[in-house]
């Protein structure tokens, strides 16, 4: 996600940069497309979750198929998973989003999450009794079942691998807003337990918070200007009618300077990090 922005994107971003509130990043339930409302919370259609407290271990087994089957868009062969050295499940639980990491090569289940302490999100434990396993170790559960199931040349080793979390240098203790950013990124930049996982966030927090107001921005771009988007026509309509009607010279200025700002965020953080040290 470091690369330039494209002249649309550019527009998009002075666009977003007149409707997003730093102060409050709540989610609206109603939004209007074509002016005309639609009512999110009724749009929305509650997804078949792997975990439910009352479903049993056959039925979060089938959805976790029926899952894996969208992804490889049905493809038989590639639902063997034997392509793959990685596996990378998103997590979402209380609100809160982390992910899943399954190294087939070196053998090893590790658990990225922005926050120091899960606490209050999941527990990394596993318990004797598999409905008091933490969430993670459920997850694995399933994951090695599923590999054992399609005859996984690694479905033995994984069984008996370590579940551990990582440890990351830029983790969080009061961040509660941008999980999703950061689960993002990370299952961006991981490549294996045994590669240097970096990616690219500060450790001081101001730096960090611009990092993640710039990330987000991007992620919004890209998603709002994706094919597969089909209000992107009408997204990029509004986007450039609000940026023609910005008669103040003095706010298209600060847009201006704002956004230049946060695409220098990645640009310049080596140097910033190497003052970390100092």
């Amino acid at each position: 996600m470091n690369e330039p922005l494209n002249d649309d994107e550019k527009t998009l971003w002075q666009y977003l940069l007149t409707t997003i509130d730093n102060k409050r990043r709540a989610e609206s339930k109603k939004c209007n497309v074509d002016d005309k409302e639609i009512d999110v919370e009724k749009e929305k259609k509650e997804p078949d979750y792997v975990l439910k407290t009352k479903q049993t271990e056959q039925q979060a087994f089938t959805i976790l198929t029926s899952h894996l089957k969208e992804v490889v868009e049905c493809n038989n062969k590639m639902l063997e998973l034997k392509e793959f050295n990685i596996i990378i499940i998103p997590m979402t639980e209380r609100k809160h989003f982390y992910i899943i990491c399954f190294d087939l090569e070196n053998t090893k289940v590790e658990v990225i999450d922005n926050m120091v302490s899960s606490r209050g999100f999941y527990r990394m434990s596993a318990e004797r009794s598999f409905k008091e396993n933490g969430t993670p170790s459920k997850v694995k559960n399933y994951m090695v079942g599923y590999l054992k199931n399609v005859k996984h040349p690694s479905a033995a080793r994984m069984a008996a691998a370590p579940l551990t979390k990582k440890k990351l240098e830029w983790a969080t203790s009061d961040n509660f807003n941008d999980c999703g950013v950061f689960a993002m990124r990370h299952m961006e930049m991981y490549k294996g337990s045994d590669v240097e996982f970096e990616c690219g966030f500060s450790t001081q927090k101001n730096i960090q918070d611009m990092q993640l107001q710039n990330m987000r921005m991007k992620i919004a771009t890209k998603l709002l200007l994706s094919e597969a988007n089909v209000y992107k026509a009408t997204v990029m309509y509004l986007a450039r009618k609000a940026i023609q009607n910005l008669e103040d010279e003095r706010m298209r200025e600060l847009l201006e300077k704002e956004r230049a700002k946060q695409e220098k965020c990645w640009d310049t953080l080596s140097k910033w990090k190497n003052a970390d040290k100092v």
